[in-house]
């Protein structure tokens, strides 16, 4: 996608993910690199600044046209050594501009200046909440804390010594450390290699025209730091007591009740509609072969959830005439010895569909729920204010790159119950559903993380979760 798109206002969302250099150019804008020495509470040697070097793996992610960038990371360090944050500098040159960030004592700011006209004045802002949130060097070192010992990892070549799993903000990655010189973390869609420096590159606060700039907020906190983290970021050697260890008993589960046929309805945004179950959707599911115990056979409803809303009574009769095609027990409106799986509005399409009266569900059949948007999606307000150019350009751009405009049906009967784009008539409906849900749902599933699983729509879930005005983090993960 293109640069007003989701995967380059990475370079927003993300804050500080796209940098080059530490030189700047000074004669060719009035903007100046204070470097000025830090005040370190700690400065010790142990402790050395740190280069990251990116590599973007999709051609959709590339920040300010650059897949493969570095930036400079430096450390602030309590003097027992147990909190610390990292200043962090960037740099990028893209066509005629110059882009900086400077992340200086939790206060992020982005200047940009023309490098062919001396006497055009930078533009200085600070990165507030709708730029990103927590710049991704300080997530990262953060997330090294909780890196845990794996056995192998088939990708990566590394020694099972020196191999471990980080997660950074639900993004999973497999991390080499490869002695004292650099550690490589390898992700689905970017790899992190970072080297330890020879000495310290002591970032401060930019400067205009020789002056120093108003405080931006600070919009980073430092966070604490153990052994393991530690080890990894000062390129220690690794002892081992310094890291977590996986067990490793290879894991197994079982059919815990009574094995049946089971059913798969899938969320929004399926626009191929079949009129029979299929025996696989891998491009939704994934590969489910040998991983559900319970079922004795696996189909997958195929429908239209992207012209259709969920509260239309064709569409309900459709989920209905599906979930009963899987068993011979059930009769003509009731699900009988069926495993009823829904994701996202595939909930409030089956719950919908009960509370109508199409179908009812049997007690010998069991309804696992994931991911329920019971009361709709502030994605979906969100995503229609941004059609209509409610919202500032840099989210408009989001929405509108990630092919979102104009709203499909779908997404609209999916506005949150309660808020303007919202009616009366929905709000009844969905209250309506919900008793259904609560009254016939056996188990239900959330998520952690709004970025999901390693997939071709990882980044755009990423992105709009950030962006998206969600009530709470918890709302974030709620499908559609």
């Amino acid at each position: 996608m293109p640069l007003l798109k989701v995967e380059v206002t990475l370079s927003l969302l993300l804050a500080l993910a796209a940098q080059v250099t530490v030189s700047l150019e000074n004669n060719s804008s009035d903007f100046q690199q204070q470097q000025q020495h830090v005040d370190l509470q700690n400065p010790t040697t142990e402790w050395p600044s740190l280069r990251f070097n990116f590599s973007l793996k999709r051609s959709s992610m590339p920040v300010h046209g650059q897949s493969d960038f570095s930036m400079i990371a430096d450390p602030v360090v309590s003097i027992d050594g147990s909190i610390m944050v990292y200043n962090v500098f960037a740099y990028f040159r893209q066509d005629k501009m110059l882009h900086n960030y400077t992340l200086i004592d939790g206060a992020a700011y982005y200047v940009t200046s023309n490098i062919d006209n001396d006497s055009a004045h930078a533009t200085v802002k600070c990165l507030g909440p709708e730029l990103g949130h927590l710049p991704p060097i300080n997530a990262i070192a953060s997330a090294l804390n909780q890196a845990t010992a794996m056995m192998n990892a088939p990708s990566v070549d590394c020694p099972t010594t020196n191999l471990f799993k980080v997660s950074v903000s639900g993004v999973e990655f497999v991390l080499c450390a490869f002695g004292s010189s650099w550690f490589k973390m390898y992700g689905g869609n970017m790899d992190i290699a970072v080297e330890y420096g020879n000495s310290r590159m002591n970032i401060s606060a930019p400067l205009l025209n020789g002056e120093e700039l108003p405080r931006c907020a600070e919009v980073v906190s430092k966070f604490a730091i153990d052994s393991t983290g530690n080890t990894l970021l000062t390129g220690r050697p690794i002892a081992s007591g310094d890291v977590r260890r996986l067990k490793g008993e290879p894991s197994s589960c079982s059919c815990k009740s009574t094995p049946r046929p089971c059913i798969f309805i899938h969320g929004m945004g399926v626009r191929t509609e079949l009129p029979d179950n299929q025996d696989s959707l891998k491009k939704y599911w994934g590969d489910l072969t040998g991983h559900a115990p319970c079922c004795t056979s696996i189909k997958y409803a195929v429908l239209n959830t992207v012209d259709n809303t969920w509260t239309d009574s064709t569409q309900q009769q459709r989920v209905c005439d599906r979930a009963l095609a899987v068993s011979e027990t059930s009769t003509k409106s009731t699900i009988a010895d069926t495993i009823i799986v829904t994701h996202s509005m595939g909930n409030l399409m089956l719950a919908g569909a009960i509370a109508m009266g199409k179908c009812s569900l049997d007690p010998s059949s069991t309804w696992v729920g994931l991911a329920a948007p019971m009361k709709g999606s502030m994605a979906s307000d969100f995503i229609q204010e941004s059609c209509a150019g409610n919202s500032n350009f840099v989210l408009e751009a989001i929405v509108e790159g990630g092919g979102q405009c104009p709203p499909t049906a779908a997404l609209k009967s999916m506005s949150y119950q309660g808020e303007k784009h919202s009616t009366a008539k929905l709000d009844a409906v969905y209250r309506a559903a919900q008793n259904a849900y609560e009254t016939n749902v056996s188990a239900v599933m959330c998520s952690d993380s709004f970025s999901g699983l390693i997939s071709l729509d990882q980044v755009k879930l990423w992105a709009l979760g950030l962006v998206g005005h969600h009530h709470s983090p918890q709302r974030r993960v709620g499908g559609v």
